[in-house]
């Protein structure tokens, strides 16, 4: 049962691509994206605020969302949809297209990933992470990475993914959609900064 809880939130969480996506195919330039993203970050940190604050709200949120929720949100943090938008907004604002879109796809597929197969056959505990499931991670964002085709040298690409996984699996108190992109997109900006 918590599996199947756990697949079905994994499930949901790729459909965060849509957010790369749609800045990589439809939008022209990061002032565009941020327009539309922004509001609806602002509109996420409000309903956390409610969540917390509104006995309603808290109540909705209880009744449809509570056996997705993981201990900690359901304790009154961020949940994770919260912190992709916020992760999402940093990073198209901060980094260069190729950089944003692949950085919020290694959050998406990698996390996903990891925490998939170290549920299902991870063996090697890292705290509470698994080196299967770190490993089975960086190989799905080396290959969507790679068949991507971004304007990114493979050895940016190969350590950007590399280096998802291993802040995704160092015990740090910052959500996982938050750290991911911003640590894997800052290495291969610094990357592509000296390869140029």
């Amino acid at each position: 049962m918590i599996y199947k809880s756990e697949l079905l939130r994994k499930l949901i969480h790729l459909c965060n691509l849509i957010i790369p996506f749609t800045y990589l195919f439809y939008f022209h330039s990061k002032i565009e994206a941020l327009i539309v993203l922004g509001p609806i970050t602002l509109f996420a940190l409000i309903i956390e605020y409610l969540r917390t604050n509104s006995y309603r709200v808290k109540n909705i949120f209880n009744k449809y969302l509570f056996a997705m929720l993981r201990k900690h949100e359901k304790n009154g943090k961020y949940t994770g949809a919260t912190w992709v938008f916020i992760a999402s907004t940093i990073s198209i604002a901060v980094f260069p297209k190729e950089i944003a879109v692949i950085s919020l796809v290694f959050m998406a597929i990698g996390d996903t990933t990891a925490g998939l197969i170290g549920r299902k056959i991870g063996k090697i505990k890292f705290y509470n992470k698994t080196l299967e499931g770190a490993f089975a991670g960086f190989v799905m964002c080396l290959i969507i990475g790679l068949l991507m085709d971004l304007d990114l040298p493979n050895i940016v690409i190969i350590f950007g993914a590399l280096s998802a996984m291993i802040i995704e699996i160092i015990p740090v108190s910052i959500d996982d959609n938050l750290r991911i992109p911003l640590f894997s997109g800052t290495i291969m900006y610094t990357m592509s900064f000296f390869l140029v």
